[in-house]
């Protein structure tokens, strides 16, 4: 709310044309608050897709010297 107060302070000192500007930084920053929506992590990681064998992990575990026995 200190923002606030501050800008209705400074806009008490502006003239007509600079509020006419102020007005027009305002619409632009509203419309593009509202088009541009954050997509959450989740969403994001849904879009991965992993197109590898089956065996994949198995595969990587072997090349990393790893045991892979089932015991």
């Amino acid at each position: 709310m200190v923002t606030k107060k501050m800008i209705q302070e400074k806009i008490a000192d502006l003239t007509e044309e600079q509020l006419n500007q102020v007005y027009d930084m305002i619409e632009q920053l509203s419309s593009s608050e509202s088009t541009v929506k954050k997509t959450s992590l989740m969403s994001e990681l849904q879009k991965i897709s992993i197109d590898a064998p089956e065996n994949f992990s198995i595969q990587v575990a072997i090349s990393l010297g790893r045991d892979v026995s089932e015991e």
